[in-house]
């Protein structure tokens, strides 16, 4: 490690890797694309260095949930909009679990009417977690990480300044 981007990095890196883990053991993989959509850009503003995160948009919404009447779905209403994104959704995401078009419609609308009662997640979807929780993988992801990541930092940090101090000592002689 020679520049603190580097450093920060290795930092993000350790993070990301607990968002994964975390992700997977509170259930919330399918196609690893939330996975995947985990990003960081590290760079030079002035003589600040900045470390910029992102994912994928849903994140936000695994992450905290969603209150039941946030949930965009009103049962029996009829829009005339067509074809919902929200029920678009949920039906792709019970034919990647390896149902037919026609029950993954009708899984999809008993979902979402769930989905209106309890809000997201549901009570039953935490037999799909081995924390016990369904929410909050990004904050737990980091009070997980963060004896690691501190030392990680902390040990790393030090040795630029330790390789600085040297250099400068060095010119000065």
């Amino acid at each position: 490690m020679n520049t603190p981007e580097e450093v920060m990095k290795g930092g993000a890196f350790i993070v990301n890797a607990g968002i994964k883990a975390e992700s997977r053991a509170q259930g919330h993989y399918l196609t690893g694309g939330m996975e995947s959509s985990l990003s960081y850009v590290v760079g030079k503003f002035g003589s600040f260095r900045i470390l910029s995160a992102s994912a994928v948009e849903y994140t936000r919404f695994v992450n905290n949930g969603v209150a039941a009447g946030r949930v965009p779905y009103s049962p029996g209403a009829h829009t005339g909009a067509g074809t919902s994104k929200y029920i678009e959704g949920l039906r792709q995401f019970f034919i990647l679990r390896g149902k037919s078009d026609k029950d993954a419609l009708a899984f999809a609308f008993a979902t979402a009417n769930k989905h209106k009662q309890q809000g997201m997640p549901t009570t039953a979807s935490n037999r799909f977690s081995s924390t016990g929780q369904r929410t909050g993988m990004i904050e737990a992801a980091m009070t997980k990480k963060e004896q690691e990541l501190d030392a990680y930092m902390s040990v790393n940090f030090d040795r630029l300044v330790e390789q600085n101090f040297q250099k400068c000592k060095s010119e000065t002689i």
